[in-house]
């Protein structure tokens, strides 16, 4: 079984109405949708909007259950320098939280960098980036890379980045550009990646890009179109999978 977590429900519309059959359950006072998607079980959660929700979804569903992967999916803004254009397809190698630390008279220091580590797991984690599973990658490269093509759109890999305050100017955005080297804004999944690592799921997200991170203009931004390329890519990398093996 396959989980799959994003903010909103507007961002899985697609994929609820392709499960089949669908059941309803209740977990950690959320709907979880049970079903099939391309001939996957899969669970679909809906976090709500930002680290302290998904964290909460995520490790009610964990606690609950446990499925061979958790896939990330939604819409996120995407960093100058990316490549990357609204209605584009951003893939995550890591999720980085960007803004766990301090601002010092010197600039932005981290929690790693303070000796404070945000997770505990055979020792203290010292670290704010976490890395989505390789082979989950490996098997996912191709077959986005091909949905991308048949759409029309580019797919770009790299880190992404979740905050718990937007970047909504081009000198905030190429700052966070500057200390995380990252293509793709987003306030969850981060969250979901370190969750993921406590319960040693493996985990990985694709995000849509709904908009540029710069100076904010919600006239340029197209979150509905952000969240279908997002989905149509989802359904084909589910149904281009390899038989069932450990992710199944």
């Amino acid at each position: 079984m396959i989980a799959i977590v994003a903010a909103l429900a507007a961002e899985t519309a697609l994929l609820r109405r392709s499960l089949s059959p669908c059941e309803v359950r209740r977990c950690g006072g959320r709907e979880l949708f049970l079903g099939c998607l391309s001939g996957r079980k899969v669970a679909l959660l809906h976090s709500g909007i930002g680290k302290i929700n998904a964290a909460s979804a995520v490790t009610a569903l964990l606690e609950s259950r446990i499925p061979g992967a958790v896939i990330v999916i939604g819409c996120g803004g995407a960093y100058p320098e990316s490549g990357l254009e609204v209605g584009d397809l951003a893939l995550a190698t890591e999720e980085v939280l960007a803004d766990e630390g301090v601002q010092t008279p010197e600039g932005f220091v981290d929690f790693a960098r303070l000796g404070f580590p945000l997770l505990e797991q055979g020792g203290p984690v010292m670290t704010r980036r976490f890395a989505a599973d390789a082979r989950l990658l490996e098997e996912a490269r191709p077959l986005l890379d091909h949905a991308a093509e048949v759409a029309g759109v580019k797919l770009a890999m790299g880190p992404l980045v979740t905050v718990s305050t937007c970047s909504g100017t081009s000198q905030a955005a190429l700052e966070m550009v500057r200390r995380t080297a990252g293509i793709c804004e987003n306030m969850e999944g981060a969250a979901v990646a370190q969750i993921c690592r406590l319960y040693e799921v493996p985990f990985l997200e694709l995000r849509g890009i709904s908009n540029r991170v710069d100076n904010r203009d919600l006239s340029h931004w197209d979150l509905p179109l952000a969240a279908e390329v997002a989905q149509r890519a989802l359904l084909a990398y589910l149904k281009g999978l390899q038989p069932p093996r450990k992710y199944a």
